[in-house]
Parts: C-alpha cells; structure tokens; sequence
C-alpha cells in the first residue's frame, strides 16, 4: 500500500450502494455507444471482442500484435474526447461506459475474467476504455499503474462466468 492511500475494501452490499450512487450521477450513453454494448460479443479465433467495433479488425495475427490481450485491447478501444464538454465529463462518460461493459460482460456468459481499463490523459483530458480476457501468460496494463505520469488509470477486474482459457 503506498503511503498515505487506504487500502480499500468492502462488501457485496456496500458495493452495491456505492455503484447505485455512481450510477445516479453519471452521465446517459449516447446511442452510438449503447448500440455497440447492445450488439454484444463475439469471439473471434480465441479473442473476446465486440461485435461493433470487431468487424473489418480481423482476428489475432502473431506478425502484427504482441499478444492476444493487446489485441484485444486495440480493438475494444473506445475513446471519449474531452472537447468540448471537458475532461471531467469525459471522464463520467468513460466511467458509465465502463460499468456497462462490465455488467455487459457478467451476462455475457463468456469465460472470463475480464479487464477492464479506463484511462485518462491529462495532457488533453481524453479517455480511454478497453477491455481484454484476463490470461495468466499475458499481462495488460504493466503491472504498475503509476508508471505513466501522464494517465490515470483505472482498473476493473470482472469474473464473468467460465473458466479461464
């Protein structure tokens, strides 16, 4: 635990109440981004992907993509700009869509876990929500989530249903 943070904790219940409270203060999804949650999954060659934004992508190639987690994350990249409602609600935005995407995933009936990250940079205020299949060969943001001192990160760690492949 890094000095002078909590470490946080709490229970299913107090989960709940938190996440209703967020819930009532952010922002609705436009159209665009509730019809890319609506048109679900799809699994594309061992990749977990939306269907919205998966078509045209193309599935893993070893020659272009580092792993099957980045490419996961490059396509299930959405990005919400900061202009010209601000970096504050940009962020409100990403946070709603990425809660979304989670309970999306619980529902999905995908194996999982899931990762969600939301990430903001603060030199434009723009950000950033993705998500991959969580891989224990394979790991995505760096395990330091402080190593960038440009963006903050947030990371979501769902257990959808299924084993880990």
């Amino acid at each position: 635990m890094a000095a002078g943070r909590p470490s946080l904790r709490a229970n299913a219940k107090m989960q709940r109440r938190i996440a209703a409270l967020v819930a009532a203060s952010l922002p609705p999804l436009s159209g665009r981004i509730l019809r890319i949650l609506d048109d679900g999954l799809a699994e594309v060659e061992g990749s977990v992907l939306l269907k919205a934004l998966s078509e045209g992508a193309g599935g893993f190639d070893a020659r272009r993509h580092t792993d099957r987690t980045g490419h996961e994350c490059l396509v299930n990249h959405l990005r919400f700009d900061a202009a010209p409602a601000g970096a504050d609600r940009a962020l409100a935005t990403a946070l709603t869509y990425a809660g979304q995407l989670v309970e999306m995933l619980d529902r999905s009936g995908a194996a999982g876990p899931f990762r969600v990250i939301v990430s903001q940079d603060s030199r434009d205020g723009g950000c950033g929500v993705r998500f991959h299949r969580v891989r224990s060969e394979e790991s995505w943001p760096a395990a330091d989530v402080e190593s960038d001192p440009d963006e903050a990160v947030l990371v979501l760690d769902c257990a959808a249903p299924g084993a880990q492949p």
